[in-house]
């Protein structure tokens, strides 16, 4: 299986906190975020039929050895804000959540616990048909990793 890049477009969502409603004996977890899972679907839905474009006869792989990824946001900059990097919410972390996520429940990886190495990163765009997310699911067979300091 070759490396492969994705892009998805529209307004990122991170993963948010979870709360329980209907009581503790009997209650389900709701995520704050309501925008959480339209986003990990769109993800995933791009995934499946990128990996459908690609491999017509395959299935997805469900891999379940290490892999990498390489992710870039687009966050659309606010016409008062002057700052170069978008050194603000949403979280890195939280977007890096919620991709991780949907890379897993596209099924082309069995859990995120099989990334082994991440490169994030955040940026500022122009327009709102720039936002969104690129990024590359590496293979660990060669690793694409930089070398340690």
């Amino acid at each position: 299986m070759d490396d492969m890049t994705f892009t998805v477009a529209g307004i990122p969502a991170t993963k948010g906190s979870y709360r329980i409603v209907g009581g503790r004996k009997h209650g389900r977890l709701v995520a704050d975020n309501e925008r959480e899972l339209p986003w990990r679907s769109a993800v995933a839905n791009t995934i499946r039929r990128q990996w459908w474009q690609e491999h017509p006869n395959e299935r997805l792989p469900r891999r379940k050895d290490a892999c990498e990824i390489d992710a870039v946001w687009s966050l659309l900059r606010p016409r008062t804000i002057r700052r170069t990097h978008p050194a603000v919410k949403p979280d890195l972390d939280k977007l890096a959540r919620a991709l991780f996520d949907a890379v897993t429940d596209s099924g082309l990886i069995f859990d995120d616990g099989r990334i082994v190495h991440a490169t994030l990163t955040k940026t500022y765009c122009t327009s709102m048909r720039e936002q969104g997310v690129r990024f590359i699911h590496w293979l660990d067979d060669e690793p694409h990793r930089r070398e340690e300091p």
